[in-house]
């Protein structure tokens, strides 16, 4: 999506610094366009290698061999409730496992099935404020509310349109927000053939599971389609964008990775506020392509690799990755924003907006880590080892005394 170009009318400035006998532009400013605040960062606030770092292991949940209870295998989230309590939603058990602030068992909830506290497609793990705990259920489409200690609350089932949905979190108003995972019905009776991107809706749902409205279309996932023996196949192209987007309160972040810059949004749909960072996209080498295919290739069966590599190489490649990753938001409001990595890997280093939607600077996370929630002083999340297990970590974050903000 490509956003408007907007009259410059400075209405906030800070970080100048002294060049010569005059002054470098602005590093940060804040301005009015026709009623959207326009947030733009030229560079970070932080000096460099003076910002926030992560620190050391507080809490190491998991096995290779041993109880089944610390034994996790696609884990589809993990969130820290205020009393310190861990929950981890195991994708492999099917359960939502509570964990004592020290890494302890404590209560499982749920197992494979579809009745009342079953899960067949356990997809998403959140919290409230409040610590209610909901997980999304993606084959049943189905949100399962639990309070704190792992009882059931309630069972909310949607309503059937639109369809494939991926949860965002609930709003301050009381409703549930959700992002599209397919492009919306063009109406198109023929397929498009070559690289496409259909527009995603944005929806929220009622408490009760009810369409409430739809706040937007945005670029969607981009496909790229071939067409065999008279139908569409699609497949997915290399370094292919999609839609991002995580709640922020009462109000939803939104963005196409096409650049460093994304917009927030009212529940309604009107853009409140665009953010933009002045970090350029990564640039795409030869080798980065032929890696990446070669990769591919060989892990796939090998029936299908000589059709595979056809297939990736006939695709068009975008001069640049994608600008970021996906978004996400930590106890004190503040934004993370991850790198891009193309699958399998898992990105290392997340920029950091605070919230007056100045770019603070970066954090990188250990190896294999991925985090899930974030407070002042520790992030929790998921790291996978060498070998491919999955264990849940959260480390201490330290934030020194004169870069607390």
């Amino acid at each position: 999506m490509r956003l408007p170009v907007v009259p410059r009318v400075l209405v906030v400035a800070i970080g100048f610094a002294a060049c010569g006998g005059g002054q470098d532009a602005p590093s940060f400013v804040a301005r009015d366009s026709a009623g959207v605040t326009i947030a733009e960062s030229q560079s970070p606030a932080w000096a460099d290698d003076a910002g926030w770092r992560v620190g050391e292991a507080l809490v190491r949940i998991g096995v290779v061999d041993g109880d089944s209870r610390y034994q996790f295998s696609d884990v589809a989230g993990t969130v820290r409730l205020s009393d310190g309590t861990i929950v981890v939603a195991d994708g492999g058990s099917q359960q939502l496992r509570f964990f004592m602030p020290d890494g302890r068992w404590q209560a499982s909830f749920g197992g494979p099935g579809g009745g009342p506290g079953e899960f067949t497609g356990l997809s998403s793990l959140g919290r409230t404020p409040d610590d209610q705990v909901w997980a999304y259920d993606f084959s049943l489409r189905r949100l399962t509310w639990t309070d704190a200690s792992g009882r059931l609350l309630r069972l909310v089932p949607l309503d059937p349109e639109p369809p494939s949905l991926s949860p965002l979190g609930p709003l301050s108003d009381g409703t549930f927000a959700m992002k599209q995972l397919w492009g919306s019905k063009t109406g198109k009776d023929e397929p498009e053939i070559g690289l496409l991107r259909e527009p995603t809706a944005y929806v929220r749902f009622d408490s009760l599971g009810t369409l409430v409205d739809t706040l937007g279309t945005f670029p969607g996932r981009e496909l790229f389609i071939t067409l065999e023996k008279g139908r569409g196949v699609m497949s997915s192209p290399l370094f292919g964008r999609t839609s991002a987007g995580v709640v922020q309160g009462h109000t939803l972040i939104i963005g196409d990775q096409e650049e460093f810059r994304f917009g927030r949004y009212d529940p309604d749909g009107t853009m409140l506020t665009e953010v933009r960072l002045g970090r350029p996209a990564a640039l795409i080498g030869p080798n980065d392509v032929s890696e990446h295919i070669e990769f591919l290739v060989e892990s796939s069966p090998p029936d299908k690799q000589a059709w595979l590599e056809q297939s990736l190489t006939s695709m068009p490649t975008p001069e640049t990755r994608p600008a970021y990753g996906s978004f996400l938001v930590d106890r004190d409001d503040f934004l993370w924003v991850s790198e891009w990595s193309q699958f399998p890997g898992i990105p290392r280093t997340w920029t950091v907006v605070d919230t007056s939607d100045r770019w603070l600077g970066d954090v990188v996370m250990p190896p294999g880590f991925i985090p899930r929630d974030i407070g002042s002083d520790w992030i929790l999340g998921i790291e996978t080892d060498a070998l491919g297990v999955e264990f849940v970590v959260q480390y201490s974050l330290v934030k020194p005394p004169d870069v607390r903000r």
